[in-house]
Formats: structure tokens, C-alpha cells, sequence
């Protein structure tokens, strides 16, 4: 006997759709017969999601601090667990053993000059946000920074990356043995570890200084969404640019009788202790130092001239306490079996762990997988059967070091090697109103066809004419610029899209809405703080679950996968037209052969044509064999950017396309070991890392041919 809502179901499902959107509208990658039913199913998954239900979850999500590994963290993922079962879906928690550090106590901060001043560890607590007193709140501290007791004249070192070293030392004014403070921005925390370690120094302080997200962006929390004066940034120091996931068990999942390293054997950890603070502790410590005045591009926005310090009458005593040991971590995984391709795989990925509440990051993006997860259950429950299997992941410890996607990963890299077709992902989804997305070239018709799609609630256009609209805002702003069209970024790192590309080849995308977020990281990233300025109505968190789910649709159902390697063709020209030219003005080109790369572009875009006209000569003559062949080898031809022997002294990250930099951070850093070679201007390994770009290329032209 059907329930009513079935029989509802069944009957919007019989309705006519709005002439915006009418059934005879194309969608790439569906037969002409197959797309009026296509729309009518995504129509009805996009009218499921509701701001009242995501509101719920996010309020449900955010009740407590949940760091990876605590109790808290725990009940999360059964909320995860038992909502996605309620709605239908069959989902289990997946547990692994981690290597993880919590505070033991407080760090000690103390200012010495004249007189010992114990600086503040915690943030204040702010009267009009009720969580903001919750007694579980963990004092300020960082992830995989080691135990240290450390004293040392205090060196401003501006955002800590290897230029402001440099800038430092045409000052006079040397780091090892001291201790450096630096700013939040440019780069990622544990970069500023590394080289801050690297150039000697025996302890890290880093602040967010309110020229970047404090005031002199806005009106700060409580007022405004901007960081308020007694506010810091928590966040991991791993060396991710090494090696993401648990620091003891690189490129192997940390289950049981897997070997692991020894922590000292870790290369991913920093050796020095780091501490972040806010900005009203480092205007008490940067407004006592001396030394030289700051040089260009290093002062910052309190109110007074920043010096260099480096003097002996300012010092420092930083001692920080860890409690390192293995701890369970937990990933919710859910999965709808394929009604014709069980086993091609679309795998859509969230992280639901925070240093505090995160209600922006990262579960606006759980709030999000909720609703499309239910939404996915009501159309079950309608007759939906996707063609391919959709897996929901909801992972843990990311903000460690994407250790919760790392390792499930790592444990299913075999399988997933072969049946992935793409992993989407969803962070923070929702911080403000602005669409952006980032991801593989091939995927780019994709995302933008599919926010086409999508209504973008404050406007009433759809969300693609909306981020194409500000995309030619600030594209006219920027002189110079002749852009326009909604740009899509490449992937760097930071996110769990990490491992699935960068490691094992697999076609990836990431999204989100943003806007002024000055609140990251901090225990103001709370429910009030999303109820007041993220998204009042919640309403663009309702946008990010229509724009995922819509998405991992497209790619479960479709005939013919929405792959084009032309535009993959035409972005990894553009990088090299940008290396070569910066190859020539450091008189390396000479040492380059650009023709077998030139060559090898031609051949690919060439192939990546002749196979997109096979596509939709497919598509339109229904052929199901040849489909399957050209859906196998659009899948596979990401897998050749791998390069088993990994990046040059990186071998976790084997894309010979998109990986981070080894300064960047979170950044991309295109044709990677190309373009650090350039960097360092060595041509010798310039030479060899563009051959072995030139290889990939070649074997994904060959799979794309066969």
C-alpha cells in the first residue's frame, strides 16, 4: 500500500514543469527520450530540501565543540548515521586509529621585558552568543604542534613565508634561536611552521591581524561578521604539503596491522611548538618590540608602527602541553546500490568534525549532505533508481589533516581506481551569498550547466547568472581584465578532495557559497553567528544541497558522462604558455623542450575532440556498448596524470597536474614540480619534471584513444 507521500510524490511527478525549465530543455549526457524524466526527477529532488530542516540540523550539528576523536564527535556521527538511515539510505560508521593531540592544559604565553605578563590563550566570551561560554571550549591551540617550553627574543617575521625571511635578513635581523610571531594570510599555518623551523627558529606564534579579517575589513562579532579583537584562529600545523591523513601511517590506512612510523619518524611534523592568539594579545607583544621599522608590506592593522624586534629586552616564554596518543576517529558512509552500474561510483563528501561549533565550516556542508540525502530518499521511495551507486561520506578529523578522507582513501585506493567516476565535495558550504567552485577542467560544462539549473534564492536568478554576473563585477574592477564568464578555480589542497585527486586520479570538484567570514576557526563559527549573517533564512544552504545533489545526479544517471577534455586541453596550455614565459624572463628556456610538450597538447586536444563527437554521436544513436567504452575512457584518463613515483621529494601527492605548492598552502600550484623547479630556477629538474608532465599527457591521450 503506497504511503501519502508517495502518492504526492508520484503526482509532482506527473505536473508540468515551469517553461524556465521546460522537458524538452537539453541536458548533456542524456538521449532525447530520456531527458524529460531526467528533469521531472531533478525538479522533484530539488523541492525537498527546505530551510527549516537544514536550519535543524545545523542547530542539532552545533550544540557542542566537537573536535575529531571526542565523545561529541562521536554523536555527530550517529546524528549523520541515524538521520541518512531514516531517510532510506543504508549507512554504517567506519573507524580508524589516528594519531591526534588535545591540550594536556593551556598553553603559557608570557611577555618579558621589564616584568613577566601572562598573556590569554582563550577567546571572551561574547553575551549575545550563548554557546560562546560553553565550558567545553578548548583553549586556543593548534593541531600537531608538539609539547615545548621555549624562551627567546620575539622576532616579527609579517606572514612567515620564505620572502619576508629574506626581507628580514636585508635588515639585520636573524631567527634562529627566537622566537618568531607572524600573521595569518598568503599561505597555510603549517607553511609558516616549516619555514619558520627551517630558518631556525625555536618556537611559532601566529595571530590574525585585523587588517586581514579583524576591522579593517567590517563591523566585528558581535556587530558585524568580521573577527573580534579577543578572537584567534585554531587549526592544524601538519606539513601537508608533505603528506595528508594520520602522520604514522603515510600512504597506508590506520587500521589494525597496518606498520606505523614512529612519531619522531613523522616528516609531516613540525619539531618546533606553535600557538595561535588573538589580535588583542599581539598588540600587547608587537607593540613592545624594537628594533628595525617594519619594511614594506609588513605592517598590519593595529595601530602603530610594527617593528622587527629580534632585541634581548623583549622576550617570550612559550610552553605548550600536548596529549598525543591513537585515537578513534569515525566517517559515516552511506551508500544507493546502481541500478544498471553498481559498480561505477559517484562519491559525494563532506567533513563533519570542527575545532569549536563550525557551523560554517564545515557543517553548513553537513547540513547540506542531510538534505540531500533525504532529498535522495524521497525519490527512492518515489521509483528513482540512479543508474550508477552514489556514496555519501561524512568524514572526520579533516581539520587535523584530512585524515578521515586520507584514510578511507588509502584503504580503498584499489577499488576506487577502478570505480570512481568523481568525488564532489562540500566544505564550508555556506559563509554568505557568492557561488564559487573549483575543480578538474573536464568538469567545468558540468558545474556550470547545472547552476543554470538552480535557482539563487536572494536574486530569483538562476545561481550561474548570478556568479557569472559578479565574475564580470569584479572582473571590470581589475584593470586589465578582460574576464567575464564565471571562473572556475583549480584544486590546491585544504579539502577532502585531496586525496581523491591528487592521490589517486579521480575527476573532483569543490563549491560553496561565501561571503565575510571573519569568524573561521574560531568558537565564534556558531549557530548564532550563521543565524545572523551567514544565512539568516538559511536559505543558500538549501541553493548548496540543490547544486550537489543536482550534480552527483547528472553524473549517476547520465548516458554519456559530461566529461570534456577540451577545456583540460586548453587550461593545461594556458599553464605552460604562463611557465614558459616565466621560464624566459630566468633565462631557462633554452634548456626546455617546449615542442614535445606542444606536441603532446596538440595530440590530446586533438583526441579529446575527436572522443566528445564520439560522445554525442553515442548519445544521440542510444549506443549503449560504445557509450560504456567512452564513459570508461573519460573516467580513467584523470588516472594517467598519476605518476606512481609521485611529486620530486613528495610522493604522497602524485598528480602531475594539481597539487598544492610547497608554499602555497591551500593553493594550487599548476604543473607542480614544473613550476618549482622554475621557482628555484634549476633548470636539471625543470627538464625532467616537464618530460614527465609530457608522459602523462601522452598516456591520457592513449586512454582516450582506445
Amino acid at each position: 500500500m503506497k504511503t501519502i507521500l508517495t502518492i504526492l510524490l508520484f503526482v509532482t511527478f506527473l505536473l508540468p514543469l515551469p517553461v524556465a525549465l521546460s522537458q524538452t530543455s537539453a541536458i548533456d549526457g542524456f538521449s532525447a527520450d530520456r531527458i524529460a524524466a531526467q528533469r521531472r526527477w531533478e525538479e522533484q529532488f530539488r523541492a525537498v530540501p527546505n530551510p527549516q530542516s537544514a536550519r535543524e540540523h545545523l542547530r542539532r550539528l552545533t550544540l557542542h565543540p566537537h573536535i575529531a576523536g571526542t565523545k561529541e564527535d562521536y554523536d555527530t556521527a550517529v546524528y549523520v548515521r541515524d538521520q541518512l538511515r531514516s531517510y532510506g539510505l543504508n549507512a554504517e560508521l567506519k573507524e580508524y586509529e589516528v594519531w591526534l593531540n588535545y591540550p594536556n592544559t593551556p598553553s603559557v604565553l608570557e611577555l618579558i621585558t621589564k616584568r613577566r605578563q601572562k598573556l590569554n590563550v582563550h577567546e571572551a566570551v561574547v553575551p549575545s552568543d550563548p554557546s560562546s561560554s560553553h565550558p567545553k571550549i578548548t583553549p586556543l591551540f593548534n593541531g600537531y604542534s608538539p609539547s615545548g617550553d621555549v624562551t627567546a627574543p620575539v622576532v616579527y617575521a609579517n606572514y612567515g613565508l620564505p620572502d619576508d625571511y629574506e626581507d628580514l635578513k636585508k635588515a639585520g635581523v636573524d631567527v634562529k634561536g627566537k622566537i618568531v610571531i607572524v600573521r595569518y594570510g598568503n599561505s597555510f599555518r603549517g607553511v609558516k611552521a616549516k619555514v619558520a623551523e627551517d630558518q631556525g627558529a625555536i618556537g611559532c606564534i601566529i595571530y590574525s591581524d585585523p587588517a586581514d579579517d579583524g576591522y579593517m575589513q567590517g563591523d566585528v562579532y558581535p556587530k558585524g561578521p568580521w573577527r573580534p579583537v579577543a578572537s584567534g584562529q585554531r587549526g592544524s600545523v601538519q606539513y601537508l604539503f608533505d603528506y595528508p591523513g594520520d602522520p604514522l601511517t603515510p600512504g597506508r590506512p590506520a587500521i589494525q596491522g597496518v606498520p606505523r612510523l614512529k612519531p619522531e619518524e613523522a616528516t609531516d611534523l613540525t619539531r618546533i611548538p606553535v600557538q595561535p592568539i588573538a589580535y588583542d594579545v599581539a598588540k600587547t607583544i608587537l607593540s613592545q618590540l624594537k628594533g628595525p621599522v617594519r619594511p614594506r608590506g609588513f605592517q598590519g592593522g593595529l595601530p602603530f608602527p610594527y617593528h622587527l624586534g629580534g632585541t634581548n629586552d623583549v622576550k617570550v616564554r612559550l610552553k605548550t602541553d600536548m596529549d598525543y596518543k591513537l585515537r578513534t576517529i569515525w566517517n559515516v558512509v552511506a551508500r544507493i546500490d546502481g541500478n544498471e552500474e553498481k559498480d561505477r561510483w559517484v562519491i559525494l563528501g563532506n567533513h563533519r568534525d570542527a575545532w569549536v561549533f563550525g557551523a560554517v565550516d564545515p557543517n553548513s556542508g553537513s547540513s547540506a549532505m542531510l538534505e540531500v540525502g533525504r532529498g535522495f530518499g524521497q525519490l527512492l521511495k518515489a521509483g528513482w533508481k540512479p543508474r550508477r551507486t552514489i556514496i555519501f561520506c561524512s568524514w572526520d578529523a579533516e581539520e587535523y589533516g584530512l585524515v578521515g578522507s586520507v584514510e578511507w582513501a588509502e584503504e580503498l585506493a584499489t577499488e576506487l581506481k577502478e570505480k570512481a567516476v568523481a568525488y564532489l565535495n562540500l566544505d564550508a558550504a555556506v559563509s554568505g551569498v557568492h557561488f564559487g567552485a573549483s575543480s578538474v577542467p573536464s568538469l567545468w560544462k558540468l558545474m556550470r550547466a547545472v547552476t543554470r539549473d538552480v535557482k539563487d534564492p536572494k536574486t530569483g536568478k538562476t545561481v550561474y547568472q548570478q556568479w557569472q554576473d559578479r565574475a564580470r563585477e569584479t572582473a571590470s574592477e581589475e584593470e586589465g581584465s578582460t574576464g567575464g564568464e564565471a571562473r572556475i578555480g583549480a584544486l590546491g589542497s585544504g579539502s577532502d578532495y585531496t586525496p581523491f585527486l591528487q592521490h589517486l586520479g579521480i575527476a573532483s570538484t569543490d563549491m560553496g557559497f561565501g561571503g565575510s567570514y571573519g569568524v573561521y576557526h574560531s568558537a565564534y563559527d556558531s549557530f548564532h553567528w550563521m543565524d545572523q549573517f551567514g544565512d539568516p533564512g538559511f536559505r543558500y544552504h538549501v541553493a548548496a544541497a540543490q547544486v550537489w545533489g543536482t550534480l552527483a545526479m547528472r553524473l549517476a544517471d547520465a548516458d554519456g558522462l559530461s566529461f570534456d577534455y577540451t577545456d583540460y586541453a586548453g587550461q593545461v596550455r594556458e599553464y605552460f604558455s604562463e611557465a614558459l614565459r616565466l621560464a624566459r624572463i630566468r633565462n631557462l628556456a633554452g634548456s626546455l623542450n617546449d615542442k614535445a610538450m606542444t606536441e603532446a597538447l596538440d595530440d590530446f586536444a586533438k583526441e579529446a575532440e575527436r572522443v566528445e563527437q564520439n560522445r554525442q554521436d553515442a548519445i544521440r544513436s542510444s549506443d549503449r556498448s560504445k557509450l560504456a567504452k567512452i564513459n570508461d575512457a573519460l573516467v580513467q584518463a584523470e588516472r594517467q596524470f598519476i605518476d606512481p613515483r609521485g611529486l620530486r621529494g613528495r610522493a604522497w601527492y602524485k598528480h602531475q597536474i594539481y597539487a598544492p605548492g610547497f608554499y602555497t598552502g591551500y593553493a594550487a600550484q599548476p604543473l607542480t614540480d614544473f613550476s618549482q623547479a622554475l621557482d628555484d630556477r634549476n633548470s636539471a629538474v625543470a627538464k625532467e619534471s616537464l618530460e614527465r608532465i609530457v608522459e602523462a599527457i601522452k598516456r591520457a591521450t592513449k586512454t582516450l584513444k582506445q
